[in-house]
């Protein structure tokens, strides 16, 4: 406890206690951050990807469907975030138990790097093919965007803030600038709504795709910063707001951009529209928002498995994600696989932390200092495990949606049941 204490009067980003009151944030600034994480270039990556098996219609159609998804998890972890001012590493203590916590808390940000990793190695390509650097000045220039990134992270909430302010008015100008160029290109709109994909993809994967996006940060990262909300009207308004409107127009964007020079490749598309300086300003600040928050969530997580301090961990993290940029993992078929794996793990996670919460424990959470934590809670692994199981093995529905759900019901049902079973075996469960 000791070190926790002198952690949180050093750094003031409360890694192990909640957010308190006089230090919750506006719509305005929630919104800046969070609008800044979602407005990242792996979106446009993802509206590319999409171009190559959908119509632009259908492209819309499986925005808003997965979009509305994401909404509807975001919503509903805000609410308890920001009720109880605490990161997601600390909310999964009530469902996991302390150590149970810990894995859980472990595996969030072990995915996540993926995502620094995947966005860090993209920014570096991008700069080695504006500079024709090559293949070893690509891989410089990929560690050295994964370190530089890092900095914001290490300075806080604060200094993210305050990124998002500068970069999120360029991201929006820029990104709505290249729509307008890709569809003068096309030779109109009437031309984009006309384009047939060559390869055509099934709608239930274009969702999916869409989810996996950001089922990760929906489901979980967002709690970090919605912890901040000053009430939960605010934090809902502004997760909407960075999905809803942030998330679908990047895919969109990204999706016009690619049908415009027939290329999924975001990078090379930027540049082959003859956009170099713009592309350049649109790619550093669309990454570095979004790789700074990342990075901020990441060491939250991390510090409550190895109850370390924050910037200790940045720092581990940073070297490894600079190792981790040389396998390039901007190819695209990279990113669609990783993207459809989150899209199916990740959702009974956020399910079991909703069940927990509204239903076992009708929408209320004992204060965190005062509550009494189980060791473990089996419970929450057994139905992560089976709710994945079903995802799989279903035939019928999509997979994120069939995780989540089952998760949602099976969770409290095997809570209740084993509840009993215990009452009349005279035992108690959280004493494991």
């Amino acid at each position: 406890m000791a070190f926790k204490k002198d952690v949180e009067t050093n750094t003031k980003e409360y890694e192990f206690t909640s957010v308190p009151k006089d230090q919750r944030k506006s719509y305005t600034s929630l919104t800046i951050v969070w609008t800044g994480y979602v407005f990242v270039v792996t979106s446009m990556m993802t509206g590319g990807g999409l171009a190559a098996g959908l119509t632009f219609k259908e492209i819309v159609y499986v925005c808003i469907l997965g979009n509305i998804f994401l909404g509807i998890i975001a919503t509903l972890v805000s609410i308890i975030s920001s009720k109880n001012g605490l990161s997601f590493a600390l909310l999964t203590k009530y469902s996991f138990g302390t150590n149970g916590s810990r894995i859980a808390s472990f595996f969030v940000p072990f995915v996540n790097l993926g995502w620094y990793i995947i966005q860090a190695a993209t920014y570096g390509h991008f700069i080695a093919l504006i500079f024709n650097l090559g293949s070893f000045g690509e891989g410089i220039a990929m560690i050295a965007s994964a370190l530089v990134m890092g900095v914001f992270a290490l300075s806080g909430m604060k200094a993210i803030t305050i990124l998002g302010y500068v970069s999120i008015p360029a991201i929006v100008f820029l990104s709505i600038a290249t729509s307008v160029k890709a569809i003068q290109i096309t030779g109109g709109i009437e031309h984009i709504l006309s384009y047939r994909p060559s390869a055509p993809m099934a709608i239930s994967t274009g969702i999916t795709a869409i989810i996996g996006t950001w089922i990760l940060s929906s489901a979980t990262c967002i709690a970090d910063i919605m912890r901040y909300a000053k009430n939960t009207r605010d934090a809902i308004a502004s997760s909407l707001t960075g999905l809803l409107l942030g998330n679908s127009l990047m895919i969109l964007c990204g999706a016009l951009a690619a049908i415009a020079v027939d290329n999924s490749d975001l990078p090379a598309v930027l540049l082959s529209m003859g956009l170099l300086i713009p592309s350049i300003i649109l790619m550093t600040t669309n990454i570095f928002t979004t790789n700074a928050a990342n990075l901020y969530s990441n060491s939250l997580n991390l510090s409550n498995s190895f109850n370390m301090d924050r910037k200790k961990m940045i720092t581990i993290l940073l070297i490894i994600a600079a190792i981790g940029t040389l396998t390039k993992p901007y190819e695209i078929n990279f990113l669609f696989t990783f993207l459809n794996t989150l899209g199916n793990i990740i959702p009974p996670l956020a399910g079991i932390i909703i069940a927990d919460y509204f239903i076992l424990n009708k929408g209320h959470y004992e204060d965190f200092n005062k509550v009494t934590f189980k060791n473990w809670n089996p419970l929450a692994f057994i139905t992560w495990i089976i709710s994945l199981i079903l995802s799989f093995v279903l035939p019928f529905g999509l997979p994120a949606l069939t995780s989540l759900i089952s998760s949602i019901i099976i969770f409290p049902v095997l809570t209740i049941i084993v509840s009993k079973l215990n009452v009349k075996g005279g035992k108690n469960y959280e004493e494991i």
